[in-house]
């Protein structure tokens, strides 16, 4: 499990690394823009995190004693707290779009910059909230190889080659953040498929 953690460790820096990479390239005001953004949306991932761990110490206990309907009823719940923190997190994000690129940088040109991008780091929460909430579930179920697999496609399937493709086409800055909206999508997704193909055919009928 620390191995898989440590690789799943690999595979997030590695999203991170390009991202500023790729925003350094682009100029003094895109990077300043993009690590603004960048803080803002792992800030933002510690409002959610706490229900994933909910989820992680819970799902585990379900898992054990066999509880799959407890287990399926778990996911609904925390699910629902993370789309609404996310929803929140929306709310705020919209009224205080200026507000929060001035209190890291007063310089025109790297406002200017956070503002055509910000929407993307506000829209992606809910995506964001469901690979949180679906991430500490399945930790806690033990399921750490599909954790790290999931990551390392979604970095090196879905973020990189977005990455490059929108850079090709000279996006710059849009570029990284179409990039993190795929990789939040792969990883959502994948957790979300994979967890109603184990949890449904354990179900009572009608659950």
């Amino acid at each position: 499990m620390a191995l898989n953690l440590f690789v799943r460790s690999i595979a997030l820096n590695t999203a991170i690394y390009f991202s500023n990479a790729f925003a350094t390239d682009y100029g003094t005001a895109q990077i300043a823009a993009h690590t603004i953004a960048l803080n803002l949306w792992l800030f933002s991932a510690f409002f959610i995190d706490g229900y994933s761990s909910s989820g992680n110490i819970l799902s585990g206990k379900l898992l054990g004693a066999k509880d799959f309907q407890g287990l399926w009823k778990l996911s609904k719940i925390v699910s629902l707290y993370g789309m609404l923190v996310a929803l929140i997190l929306i709310g705020v994000g919209w009224i205080f779009y200026e507000p929060l690129g001035i209190l890291f940088s007063k310089d025109p040109d790297v406002i200017f910059n956070f503002k055509q991008i910000f929407f993307i780091v506000i829209l992606v929460q809910p995506i964001n909230g469901l690979a949180f909430i679906f991430d500490g579930i399945f930790k806690g179920m033990g399921e750490m190889k599909y954790l790290r697999n999931v990551l390392l496609s979604a970095t090196f399937l879905g973020f990189i080659p977005v990455l490059f493709f929108f850079d090709y086409l000279e996006f710059e800055l849009y570029s990284v953040w179409f990039a993190f909206v795929v990789w939040a999508l792969v990883r959502s997704l994948s957790l979300i498929i994979k967890f109603r193909k184990m949890m449904l055919p354990r179900l009572e009928p009608g659950t």
